[in-house]
């Protein structure tokens, strides 16, 4: 999120030309107003960010409507009975089910007047239902309302774990970066150990889990650590050699909103490359009963440099 607390932050968001997003929405002040349809239309937007992503809903920015870039930070709310307490009043009392974690900035426009910033996260207790009976979500820089499918996934995964995995570079000094050291074999580097971090989400523990780590073919292992070798695998026309491991009852702790654990880690080695740059990828799955989820991350490699990072720009077929 974005931290916008004084009139030079909005100011350095029109400079930047920061576009609207799935996660940021733009408001003239005069739509905040305590009359018409101004607090109707407020639930709506922020139940709308509530139902997505969450992200924040900016008062004070005026937006140029064919770029959707923001043109310049207006002379704020006028009326001064609209206040935080009055923002947080109206969206306890007319949002279903009650809304959590909302956080209200007001921001002085200098002028004696204020602009607000109103930070929504994603909802872990909907969905979200605006005033007048429907449920929205954000949708081409708009709120729209949200299909059925789309608020049986909602109230899913209010029930059910929510289970992401992170990929990290162990003992290195750096999670994402890591520089190789050659072995005796000039063309390979030492063992470097990737770790498996798996975060729940959600507010309902996950008792039992499944990790599968599909490492790139190309990419040598020097044991699976924590995890059981299993079988090659052809995804997306690539090979990848599986490993699993199993988290949770009966072994382990149930996974917990409140406690990050980790779910052990591999060893490899990587080849230097013969063309300067190398790149190899590792699929992770993580399941749990009612939940499962698949990302695609990618070691870097440039002589003898490496990064991990995610690919969050492709959604592999499962």
């Amino acid at each position: 999120m974005l931290d916008l607390k004084t009139k030079a932050d909005l100011q350095q968001l029109v400079d930047e030309g920061l576009e609207e997003s799935l996660t940021l929405d733009y408001k003239d002040s005069r739509a905040l107003t305590r009359d018409g349809k101004g607090p109707d239309e407020m639930c709506k937007d922020v139940t709308a960010l509530a139902n997505s992503a969450g992200g924040q809903l900016v008062y004070g920015i005026e937006e140029d409507k064919a770029t959707k870039k923001p043109s310049r930070v207006d002379d704020g709310v006028a009326d001064p009975k609209v206040t935080r307490e009055w923002i947080e009043q109206i969206l306890n009392s007319r949002v279903q089910p009650r809304l959590s974690g909302i956080t209200t900035a007001r921001i002085d426009i200098e002028n004696g007047q204020f602009g607000y910033v109103i930070t929504v996260p994603p909802t872990q207790t909907g969905p979200h239902q605006a005033p007048d009976q429907k449920y929205y979500r954000r949708f081409d820089l708009q709120s729209v309302p949200m299909h059925d499918y789309e608020i049986k996934d909602i109230v899913r995964r209010a029930s059910t774990p929510h289970l992401e995995v992170l990929a990290t570079f162990w003992g290195t000094g750096s999670p994402t970066d890591a520089l190789m050291t050659r072995s005796s074999e000039e063309s390979r580097s030492e063992p470097i150990r990737i770790e498996f971090i798996v975060s729940n989400k959600a507010n309902q523990p996950a008792e039992y889990a499944v990790l599968l780590v599909r490492l790139d073919i190309n990419l040598k292992f020097t044991g699976p650590e924590h995890f059981e070798m299993g079988s090659v695998d052809i995804i997306d026309q690539h090979v990848y050699q599986t490993f699993t491991r199993n988290l949770g009852f009966p072994a382990h702790p149930p996974l917990f909103k409140e406690n990050p654990e980790s779910g052990g880690w591999l060893e490899i080695i990587v080849t230097e490359p013969k063309n300067r740059i190398n790149k190899f990828a590792i699929i992770i799955d993580i399941l749990t009963p009612g939940y499962s989820r698949r990302t695609r991350w990618f070691i870097q490699q440039i002589d003898m440099r490496l990064s991990l990072y995610e690919d969050t720009t492709y959604t592999l077929p499962q």
